[in-house]
């Protein structure tokens, strides 16, 4: 198998990561992103006086997120992961309570003893079971309410599923909250100077290899060859490849390739409901929350679903000595919140932040970032494996790989990484196949 020419739609950690296993079996990759910056959902900005970059949405590892701890080893970088133990909170009747071990379960006043008992074999449950297909039929409330007992459900988990569901709630997969317990560990990673890090330095490695990457590139259409492989077209530019691999949300790969979306297997991901993720950043000169990293907001009243205080997890000096807190939500399309700007967004929300810190003020905040990352979340909905396709896709030599594939997880660096390597695989897997098939044919006629 000859080296093949490929192009990479999309700069995210999928693309990246594919297209660095691509380069490396000797492959012409060139990666093509609309935005001005690569990393997609992990994409890191820095002010003058910072050190390190931030994520635009909050983001950190856990310890068994072995994808992408492998890959920063590989990359040379193992020296800069940080491995430490932040504080989650949940916030019930306006009150932060520590709720990230079974000892602050026990101290949880929202609960009664019976319902604590039933949290803890829920919990239990969930981190011992291995076979989280069997959970993808049932909904994560009949899961929880079963298990857990209404007090549980009612204090803890509706509201936060809820808050982040929102009308789709009631048609999550159990197998969706399996994966956000399962794989959940006390300790977690972050990166030196950010994930920006791992970024830079993956697509250093990229260009070594003799790679080509793009930023500020949209790509209007991509039409596939009468005789073989694709054009990309790029305004008025066109450039041949043998292979592409998608990498962006379903809904602009379908208009990308408009016929892709006819195929029946992958129409069924147009049945795929996707959620908005939007943060509002704050640099304030005091803690808005004290000690605590990450407060889950229960009180469905408050206009956030969560609080999380980076230089709770990290070292404010490495941002010019500002506490960063993150307001997060997920947000359906139209959603009003999505047409407000900054300063908007702040006014709607300062109230709350003040009933979490009654000390704060419009005075204490130095500087405000808000960032939305389109179709963050795709909504885990019953039997939502059977929508998923294969990576190869009916038209030959086109590949897709997005955040709708990665299942029972829904997203994240370390499931992204996964991806990208399963789809470099898949690819030259596909190559090796069909040359071999063409050889065998060639060898049959003579």
């Amino acid at each position: 198998m000859g080296s093949m020419r490929i192009a990479i739609i999309g700069g995210g950690f999928t693309g990246l990561t594919a297209g660095h296993s691509l380069a490396q079996s000797g492959h012409q990759v060139t990666i093509f992103e609309k935005e001005p910056y690569l990393g997609g959902l992990a994409y890191g900005f820095k002010e003058k006086n910072w050190n390190w970059h931030l994520e635009g949405a909050y983001h950190h590892l856990f310890t068994n997120d072995s994808y992408i701890i492998s890959l920063i080893r590989e990359l040379g970088l193992q020296d800069k992961l940080i491995v430490t133990r932040p504080i989650t909170s949940t916030l019930w009747h306006g009150k932060m309570h520590q709720l990230d071990s079974p000892l602050h379960l026990l101290r949880f006043p929202g609960l009664s003893p019976m319902s604590k008992f039933r949290t803890a074999i829920l919990l239990g449950f969930l981190k011992l079971f291995p076979f989280w297909k069997l959970l993808e039929h049932i909904t994560a409330e009949r899961l929880i309410i079963t298990i857990g007992g209404n007090q549980a459900w009612n204090c803890i988990w509706k509201p936060l599923l809820y808050g982040k569901f929102d009308d789709y709630a009631p048609t999550i997969a159990a197998s969706w909250f399996w994966a956000r317990i399962a794989k959940r560990t006390p300790s977690l990673c972050y990166i030196h100077g950010g994930f920006h890090t791992v970024v830079e330095t993956l697509s250093q490695h990229i260009t070594k290899l003799g790679g080509t990457i793009y930023t500020s590139t949209t790509v209007k259409t991509i039409t596939k060859r009468k005789s073989h492989g694709f054009d990309v077209h790029i305004g008025k530019t066109r450039k041949s490849f043998d292979q592409v691999l998608l990498t962006i949300p379903t809904p602009i790969a379908f208009s990308l390739v408009p016929e892709l979306a006819k195929s029946t297997a992958h129409k069924q991901l147009t049945a795929i409901p996707h959620l908005h993720a939007q943060t509002l950043i704050l640099a304030t000169k005091k803690p808005i929350l004290n000690a605590v990293y990450w407060l889950n907001v229960t009180d469905q009243s408050y206009p956030f679903l969560a609080a999380v205080a980076h230089t709770n997890f990290m070292n404010k000096k490495d941002y010019g000595g500002h506490h960063l807190t993150y307001f997060g939500n997920y947000l359906p399309q139209g959603h009003r919140y999505l047409s407000m700007t900054k300063q908007q967004l702040l006014k709607e929300f300062m109230p709350y932040i003040k009933r979490l810190n009654p000390s704060m003020s419009a005075d204490s905040i130095t500087r405000s970032f808000l960032f939305v990352g389109f179709f963050a979340q795709p909504v885990h909905t019953v039997g939502y494996s059977q929508k998923i396709p294969d990576l190869t896709t009916p038209i030959t030599g086109l590949y897709m790989a997005n955040m709708d594939y990665i299942l029972p997880w829904d997203r994240g660096t370390n499931y992204a990484v996964e991806l990208g390597k399963r789809a470099a695989s898949t690819m030259l897997s596909s190559s090796a196949a069909s040359a071999s098939s063409f050889l065998q044919k060639n060898l049959s006629n003579r």
